[in-house]
């Protein structure tokens, strides 16, 4: 049986025994959070968004992407390549909705990141008091990363939510007393999935399971048939990207069949620079403080709240410090006052080792690569977690201040709003794509006319006009390593000395505009304020 908690008569135990109330308070906040504006904040829609959208409109309409690749396990894009699993769920919301607009493009990072919360609830659950998997619950619902990322169709960002839940049905494996070796099938199952969220995954995934393997093998929580259950369907979900590995580093030749395993115009594989390792780990400061990526982070609040990121420091502090002592006790005692762990006496892990371990299997990435909120969102379900061990910490010692932390985070979460949702609503526009969709339909009334658009990226034209994948490949113009254009649409700079009267030019330069009506004694047209139309 589960040992309880023992509650005193004070706020603790009004939301100990109200937790029902609490929790559904909590998740329609969130659900808030997701939904309030999604289609118009962020505002526009960023290439990222586009490319994948485009993949997911045409592999829910044609089967293929728009390279008329079938089942790619990993999308071209723009030649770099993009992580499938958000291109697939959003070929299936389009394929059940029909509807294809900001709001059901973003409506896969909406659903997740609300089952996030909820998971978060119930990981905590599973080792401490409803309260604290409530408070745990409150402080990612509230934390800036959390509400950004949630807002937008970054496929990379479903890494935070994926691997939450591999890490939840391991521990419902662990502590399974029923049909273990299936829960540990579906576990492994769960984080193969999670390899399609972002390739950093490949690094993250492989470093957290061993520590975490040599853990449970040390505290005798695993069998070796638990293992190979495990694996195998783990294993089957990462051969392809093995493979997709292998096809880019010219070991194997693309494959083409009921699924494709493309070759990349360029593999980014290089990014990967342990050399520059005081580099690297410098940049964890736009992780853990403010990024400079202004749809990651606000300058005024950071990415957990400053005061939440020096929190956050004093609980990873508490919690090495814990694990220390009790390293040095041959007997590990199971207490059952306020706060502390609670767990069958059959099952021998602890949920502080865990985070440490989610933690640092990130921490050793940022050896490797220059990082930022987006590129190590998978560290931040740990690093909130901290912050709650210090609000423990302070519940337990000193009231007084649990209290006034909590009202801060309140307070800077109330700001944080206004200022996300009112203030900056439109400074993420430099990275969204400045009306270029609409413009892209404006030129259609040019139709015939060959139109060289000055760095306009390509996706916004199909994006607009939904060229079927056919025509795409036909006529689309490559220059170098980048698809530039297709069609009548030409992305490539425009060369003012070399300018062909019967087309059409669009550019952002003022100066490049009035030296070409100067020259070719073009007519202009401004749209949007923005875009000179020279014809």
């Amino acid at each position: 049986m589960k040992k309880v908690e023992k509650v005193t008569g004070d706020f603790g135990e009004f939301v100990e025994k109200n937790y029902k109330v609490f929790f559904a308070i909590i998740l329609a906040l969130a659900v808030l959070l997701n939904t309030y504006k999604l289609g118009e904040v962020p505002s526009g829609i960023d290439c990222d968004e586009a490319g994948m959208n485009m993949d997911a409109y045409y592999i829910a309409n044609y089967g293929v992407d728009r390279f008329c690749k079938k089942n790619p396990v990993y999308f071209i894009n723009f030649g770099d390549g993009q992580n499938a699993l958000y291109t697939y769920l959003n070929a299936f919301i389009l394929k059940l909705f029909k509807v294809n607009n900001y709001f059901t493009m973003r409506l896969p990072a909406l659903i997740l990141s609300i089952i996030e919360i909820v998971v978060c609830y119930l990981l905590v659950k599973e080792f401490r008091s409803k309260k604290e998997a409530l408070l745990f619950m409150l402080l990612v619902t509230i934390s800036p990363w959390h509400i950004m990322k949630s807002r937008w169709a970054l496929e990379s960002y479903l890494l935070s939510p994926l691997l939450l839940f591999s890490i939840y049905s391991l521990v419902k494996a662990i502590k399974a007393n029923k049909h273990k070796l299936l829960k540990f099938a579906i576990s492994g199952l769960i984080f193969g999935i999670t390899l399609y969220t972002y390739a950093i995954s490949y690094i993250i995934i492989p470093i957290f399971l061993l520590l975490m393997l040599l853990y449970l093998i040390r505290k005798k929580q695993i069998k070796i048939s638990q293992i190979i259950v495990f694996i195998v369907p783990l294993f089957i979900l990462a051969l392809p990207l093995i493979l997709m590995l292998m096809v880019q580093h010219g070991w194997i030749e693309e494959i083409n069949s009921f699924i494709t395993i493309p070759k990349l115009l360029f593999y980014r594989g290089s990014d990967l620079d342990i050399a520059d390792i005081f580099t690297n780990l410098g940049s964890l400061k736009e992780v853990l403080w403010c990024d400079i990526l202004n749809y990651n982070s606000l300058e005024e609040f950071g990415t957990l709240y400053y005061f939440g990121t020096v929190a956050m420091i004093i609980g990873l502090g508490i919690t090495i410090t814990s694990m220390i002592k009790k390293s040095n006790n041959k007997k590990e005692e199971i207490k059952t006052k306020e706060w502390t762990l609670k767990k069958k006496e059959s099952i021998n892990i602890d949920l502080d080792i865990i985070m440490l371990l989610i933690f640092a299997s990130n921490l050793i990435l940022a050896l490797f690569t220059k990082l930022n909120a987006n590129r190590l969102n998978g560290i931040y379900i740990s690093a909130t977690y901290f912050e709650l061990v210090t609000l423990r910490y302070l519940y337990k010692n000193i009231k007084i201040v649990f209290y006034g932390l909590l009202i801060a985070y309140l307070t800077a979460f109330m700001l944080f709003i206004k200022s996300y949702f009112i203030d900056h609503v439109n400074d993420y526009k430099p990275f969204w794509d400045n009306s270029a969709v609409e413009l892209m339909t404006y030129l259609n009334k040019f139709e015939g006319r060959m139109i060289h658009a000055d760095n306009i990226l390509y996706i916004y034209n199909l994006y607009a006009n939904k060229i079927p994948p056919e025509e795409f490949n036909e006529n689309k113009v490559i220059t170098g390593v980048k698809v530039t254009g297709y069609n009548n649409y030409d992305g490539r700079p425009i060369d003012i000395n070399n300018c062909n009267t019967k087309d059409i030019y669009v550019t952002t330069n003022y100066e490049k505009a009035r030296v070409m009506v100067k020259t070719y004694k073009f007519e202009m047209e401004i749209f949007n304020n923005m875009y000179y139309i020279l014809y």
